[in-house]
């Protein structure tokens, strides 16, 4: 049972029963509905105001993890730099001056071949940050680019070298298991047949008769036929302004318009021509010029080195 309330009459100093109508009940419930839609509208304001919403803590997660990465990327440029640089000191200090090529200039690396466009940003989304690392991704780019090139042409030039070492003349013909002298007289040398002085052009390998002779290195086979005081002989260009002649052979095993390699076996130890004993006349012209072979000749391979080069 609900408690009755009373109120003061001082007309009849009488304390009255208070009797509450419907209006009265409508006013209670509307002022109680006021003040709660204040409380909880004073309440919304207050939790916008101070508390994010659901999206902005996404967003922000989503932000502070872009940040990361960000950052990370801007480490990994800076680490590929780095190595990229490494890289463009040894081509520069050691490749090309091992092959005998000029470093590239500095201004040639960041320059690229064909260049990026520029970036176009709204006013708005000018941040400096974003307009250097894409300038550093940029000049990375057009470095990367120009060290391609560069190794596509230290590639060729190693291996234009590496025909040029092939091709040398740098290999002892004979064997020094059947070398029974060497003669390294080049130049002025009393003649053994003529007995005056004359220019000796070559050097005389002297071994026995039927001795396996060997090209000094890889060319094509020229001339390979009887010549006067060579007697029989092997001429043989090499390139790169090299031919090396093989004298006084008693018999061919080549012909002319052969490829050869080092090693080859090309003919045998005889004393055609103008001889005194069998031996091998051995010469090497470098652009049509008599030149010392023993400037070019490997003495110190070792014996096995030598088997491994020979080709019977």
């Amino acid at each position: 049972m609900a408690r009755m309330r009373y109120h003061y009459n001082p007309e009849t100093c009488q304390y009255e029963p208070i009797i509450h109508t419907g209006r009265h009940f409508l006013n209670q419930t509307g002022r109680f509905i006021l003040i709660c839609l204040i409380l909880a509208f004073g309440g919304l304001a207050y939790y916008l105001t101070h508390y994010p919403s659901l999206d902005e803590n996404q967003l922000t997660r989503e932000n502070h993890e872009l940040k990361w990465q960000w950052g990370e990327l801007q480490n990994e440029i800076r680490h590929v730099s780095n190595q990229l640089r490494v890289l463009e000191h040894d081509d520069d200090d050691h490749y090309r001056v091992l092959l005998a090529m000029n470093p590239l200039d500095p201004s040639m690396r960041l320059a690229g071949a064909g260049g990026h466009a520029p970036v176009l940003l709204p006013a708005e989304e000018s941040v400096s940050e974003i307009l250097g690392a894409y300038d550093s991704l940029s000049r990375l780019g057009n470095r990367i680019e120009v060290h391609e090139q560069s190794l596509t042409e230290l590639e060729k030039e190693v291996a234009v070298k590496e025909r040029q070492l092939s091709t040398r003349p740098a290999m002892q013909p004979i064997d020094n298991r059947q070398l029974t002298r060497f003669n390294s007289i080049f130049g002025m040398r009393l003649h053994p047949v003529y007995r005056d002085w004359r220019n000796h052009n070559g050097l005389d390998l002297t071994a026995p008769h039927g001795t396996p002779v060997y090209a000094t290195g890889d060319g094509i086979v020229s001339l390979a036929a009887y010549n006067g005081g060579y007697g029989n002989v092997v001429y043989i260009n090499h390139g790169f302004g090299f031919e090396s002649r093989y004298g006084h052979l008693s018999k061919f095993n080549t012909q002319p318009g052969q490829q050869v390699k080092r090693g080859d076996l090309i003919g045998f130890v005889g004393s055609t021509g103008v001889s005194t004993t069998p031996h091998l006349h051995y010469e090497v012209l470098y652009h049509g010029k008599y030149v010392n072979p023993i400037n070019f000749m490997y003495r110190d391979v070792k014996q096995e080195e030598y088997n491994k080069l020979i080709r019977k």
